[in-house]
């Protein structure tokens, strides 16, 4: 699967990339230097602040289920997490308790 143009997959907060290590590839998230303050709302598309970013190197997607680096953010007054998934290619929305 090739690469979007601009890398965005993740509202500006990630960028994916490939990794190899010998015959082996890796699919990745990396947190981006300067990240964006707000990610629309995927039921609502009002806008939602951003708290934190994290990137984890063992991470397993909720959707696809799969093992790799992939990419945390919570975010102000919304319970809910999102999850950048290298696999998926997209913000995996999380319910919150």
């Amino acid at each position: 699967m090739p690469t979007p143009p601009g890398n965005d997959l993740f509202h500006g907060l990630f960028e994916w990339r490939r990794e190899t290590s010998g015959a082996s590839l890796r699919l990745a998230v990396s947190q981006k230097f300067e990240t964006v303050r707000t990610v629309p709302c995927p039921d609502t598309g009002r806008p939602l602040r951003v708290a934190t970013v994290e990137v984890s190197d063992r991470a397993v997607c909720p959707a696809c289920a799969q093992l790799g680096a992939g990419g945390y953010v919570s975010f102000v007054s919304d319970l809910r997490l999102a999850f950048a998934c290298p696999s998926c290619r997209k913000l995996i929305w999380i319910a919150g308790a």
